[in-house]
C-alpha cells in the first residue's frame, strides 16, 4: 500500500470539516438543552410537554426522516447550503435529547434546602442559573457530551451520503470519504483513516473533553470532605463560594427560622403563599399555552410534508399493519439481547471507575477514545472481516445478522456506561465514609450504596441508548458495499432503509409514523414509570 501526500491531506481535510461541524453543533445543543431541562424542570406543563416529547424523539432514529429534511431543504434553499443545513439538523437532533434529559434529572433533584438558601440570599435569575442550575447540571452534561461525541461521528458520518432513489446527496466529511474507500475496494486507506479520526478524537478528548471531566467532581452535594482532600465546608462550587461557611448555618437552622416568622406573621405569609401560587398557575399556563401552539405548528407542518397521505395509505391497510409489526418484533427482540449484553458488561466497568477516581478518569479518557470511532466507518471492515468467515459456518443470513448485533452493541453502549459512570461519580462522600465506617460491603453496599446512586444514570442511559439501538439498526440492516446489497430477512429498519433507497419516500413516512407510535407506547408504559420511579425513589 503506498500513500500519497494528497491522500493524507484529503484525509486531514475530511477530518477537519467532520469535527469543525460536531463541536460548533455541540455548543449549540447544550445550550438549548440546558434551557430546555431547566424549563421542564422547574415548570410542570413544561415538563409535561417537552419530557414526553424528548422521551419520543430520543428513540426514533433521527435517520428515518433525514431524507425528508433533506428533500425539504433542498427544495426550499437548494444546492450545498440546503444539504448541509440538513446534515446540521440531523446532527443536532441526535445530540440534544439525552442532554436535555441529563438536566432535567440533575435539576430535578436538587436538594430543597438549596433552593431554600437562593430565596434566603435572594438570588436574580441569573445567579441562580450559574450558581444553582448549571453547577447542578454539570456532571449530567459532561456524563452525555461523552456518548454524544461518539453518537454525532456515528450520525455524521452516516449522513455525509444519502441515497434517494436514483439522487444521491453527499457533503465532504470522512463519512462520504470512507464510502468512496470501501466501494473501491479500499480498506487498507479505511484503516488509515481510521487512525487519523482516532487522532483527532485523541487530541478532541485531551484538549476538550478532558479538562471538562476533571471539573466533573467539583460539583457535588455534600457538606463533608472526601478523605484525602483539603477539608472545604461544601464542594457545591460555584453556590459554595457564594454563601462560604454560613451553608450549614442556613441548612440546619434556617427552616426554624423560617417557622418563627411565620407564626409571627401568618396573614402576610397567606397572602404571599397565595400569590406566589397564583403566580406559578400563570406560568404554568402562560409556557404551557405557548409549548402546545408550537407542537400545533409542527404536527401541522409534519402532516403537511406528506405524512398524512403515507398513514392514509399504508397504515390503514392491514397487510401493511401485519408487515410493519412481525417486522418491529424482530427488531425488539434484536434490541432486547443487545441491551442486555450492554447492561452485562457495561454496568459493572461503570460502577467499578466511577469510584476508582483518577484511575477511572484515565480509564473512562482511552475508552471514550475507542468508542469515539464511528461505527459507519468500521461497518465496511466488519462486514468484510465477519461475513466470509462465519458463513460457511452459519449461512450468510446469520452471519450478517452477527454483524447487525455488533453494530448496534457499538452504536449505543456507551450511553449506559457514561450515565452509570456519572452516577457514579456524584454518589456523595459522606455515603462512602459511612460505607467505609460500618465495613458494608457485598450485596448490601449494592443495595444501599451503590444501586440507588446509579439508578436514575442507569434510567436516563438505557433511554438514550434504546434510541440509538434503532439508529445502528437502521445503519446495519441494509447496506450496498460495492454493488452488492446486505439486508436481514426482516426488521424494520431494514424497510425503512429499502424504501429510502427505492425513492419511496412515502413508505418511508409511513414507517416513521408507526414507529413514533411504538416508541410512544415503549416510552409511557416503561421508560417514563421508571424515569418518574428513580426521580421519586432515589434521591440523593
Amino acid at each position: 500500500m503506498f500513500i500519497t501526500l494528497h491522500t493524507i491531506a484529503l484525509m486531514l481535510y475530511a477530518i477537519l470539516l467532520t469535527f469543525g461541524r460536531i463541536w460548533i453543533l455541540m455548543l449549540a445543543s447544550v445550550l438549548l438543552a440546558i434551557f430546555l431541562g431547566i424549563l421542564s424542570a422547574r415548570v410542570k406543563s413544561a415538563g409535561a410537554i417537552i419530557i414526553p416529547i424528548t422521551d419520543v424523539l430520543e428513540s426514533v432514529p433521527v435517520v428515518s426522516f433525514f431524507p425528508i429534511i433533506l428533500i425539504f431543504l433542498i427544495d426550499r434553499v437548494g444546492g450545498g447550503l440546503g444539504i448541509e443545513l440538513a446534515v446540521d439538523f440531523l446532527i443536532i437532533t441526535a445530540l440534544i435529547w439525552n442532554l436535555i434529559l441529563g438536566v432535567y434529572q440533575s435539576v430535578s433533584q436538587i436538594p430543597d434546602e438549596m433552593f431554600n438558601i437562593v430565596k434566603v440570599y435572594r438570588f436574580s435569575g441569573l445567579k441562580r442559573l450559574t450558581k444553582l442550575y448549571i453547577p447542578a447540571s454539570y456532571n449530567q452534561i459532561i456524563a452525555n457530551i461523552m456518548p454524544s461525541f461518539a453518537s454525532a461521528l456515528f450520525y455524521i458520518t452516516f449522513s455525509e451520503v444519502i441515497t434517494v432513489g436514483n439522487e444521491n446527496y453527499r457533503v465532504f466529511g470522512v463519512g462520504s470519504l470512507s464510502l468512496q474507500y470501501a466501494n473501491a475496494g479500499e480498506y487498507d486507506l479505511i484503516w488509515v483513516l481510521i487512525l487519523f479520526i482516532v487522532g483527532a478524537i485523541a487530541l478532541s478528548y485531551y484538549f476538550i473533553i478532558n479538562p471538562l471531566l476533571k471539573r466533573s467532581g467539583t460539583y457535588k452535594f455534600e457538606t463533608s470532605p472526601e478523605e484525602g482532600e483539603v477539608t472545604r465546608e461544601t464542594r457545591f462550587s460555584a453556590l459554595a463560594s457564594s454563601v462560604n461557611t454560613r451553608i450549614r448555618q442556613v441548612v440546619s437552622s434556617g427552616v426554624t427560622a423560617l417557622e418563627s416568622i411565620n407564626r409571627s406573621s401568618e396573614g402576610k405569609e397567606f397572602n404571599r403563599v397565595k400569590t406566589r401560587r397564583f403566580s406559578e398557575r400563570s406560568l404554568n399556563i402562560i409556557t404551557g399555552g405557548i409549548l402546545l401552539f408550537f407542537v400545533g405548528i409542527a404536527v401541522y407542518l409534519v402532516a403537511q410534508a406528506g405524512f398524512a397521505d403515507a398513514f392514509s395509505k399504508y397504515l390503514l391497510n392491514g397487510s401493511s399493519l401485519i408487515t410493519l409489526t412481525f417486522a418491529t418484533l424482530f427488531d425488539l427482540a434484536r434490541i432486547a439481547t443487545v441491551f442486555a449484553i450492554s447492561f452485562a458488561t457495561m454496568v459493572p466497568l461503570a460502577i467499578y471507575f466511577g469510584l476508582k477516581g483518577k484511575t477511572g478518569r484515565f480509564f473512562t479518557g482511552g475508552f471514550q477514545i475507542l468508542y469515539s470511532i464511528p461505527v459507519p466507518v468500521l461497518l465496511p471492515i466488519i462486514i468484510a472481516f465477519f461475513t466470509p468467515r462465519l458463513t460457511p459456518i452459519l449461512g450468510e443470513r446469520i452471519a450478517f445478522n452477527f454483524d447487525v448485533f455488533v453494530v448496534t452493541y457499538l452504536s449505543a453502549a456507551a450511553y449506559i456506561f457514561f450515565n452509570v459512570y456519572g452516577s457514579a461519580l456524584s454518589i456523595p462522600s459522606e455515603l462512602k465514609t459511612i460505607v467505609r465506617t460500618y465495613k458494608i460491603s457485598g450485596f448490601k453496599k449494592l443495595r444501599y450504596l451503590l444501586f440507588p446512586g446509579i439508578f436514575p444514570g442507569l434510567v436516563t442511559g438505557s433511554m438514550a441508548a434504546f434510541g440509538s439501538y434503532w439508529g445502528g439498526l437502521q445503519v446495519s440492516e441494509y447496506i450496498v458495499i460495492q454493488d452488492k446489497t446486505y439486508a436481514v430477512h426482516r426488521g424494520l429498519m431494514m424497510l425503512i432503509e429499502r424504501a429510502i433507497a427505492n425513492g419511496n419516500l412515502l413508505y418511508a413516512d409511513a414507517i416513521d409514523i408507526y414507529l413514533v407510535l411504538v416508541v410512544t407506547a415503549l416510552s409511557f408504559l416503561v421508560w417514563m414509570r421508571l424515569y418518574k420511579y428513580s426521580q421519586n425513589r432515589f434521591r440523593l
